[in-house]
C-alpha cells in the first residue's frame, strides 16, 4: 500500500486537457472491438473507462442521479479494487486524482 500525497482535484480540473466524451467513447469501443476474448485489460483502459463514466455521470447529476451514477461508482470501485491505494475516499474522486495524475505523467 502506499500513501496518496497529492490533492484532490475538482472534476473540472482533473478532465480540463481530457480529449472530448466522444473520442473517449471511441477508444473504449476501438480498444474493446480490437481484442479477442478473454483478453486482459490494462489499468489505462480501466482508468480511462472510469474517467468516461464518471465524466458522462457528471451530466446526468445536477437533475437526478440514477443509473448513470451507479455505474460510474462500480467502475471507480473495480480502479481501486486494481490499485488497492490502502486510503478510504470517494471512488470517483479517486478516479479523478488518478486520471489528472496520468495526464502529468504522460506530458512529462
Amino acid at each position: 500500500m502506499f500513501e496518496i500525497r497529492t490533492p484532490w482535484p475538482t472534476a473540472e480540473q482533473a478532465y480540463a486537457s481530457a480529449p472530448s466524451i466522444l473520442n473517449e467513447i471511441g477508444w473504449t469501443a476501438r480498444t474493446l472491438a480490437a481484442l479477442e476474448c478473454f483478453t486482459a485489460l490494462d489499468r489505462e483502459f480501466y482508468l480511462r473507462k472510469a474517467a468516461l463514466l464518471d465524466r458522462i455521470a457528471l451530466l446526468d447529476e445536477p437533475d437526478t442521479p440514477g443509473d448513470v451514477t451507479d455505474t460510474a461508482v462500480a467502475a471507480a470501485v473495480f480502479l481501486m479494487d486494481i490499485d488497492q491505494p490502502g486510503v478510504i475516499c470517494d471512488p470517483r474522486d479517486y478516479v479523478r486524482q488518478q486520471y489528472a495524475l496520468s495526464l502529468t505523467t504522460n506530458d512529462q
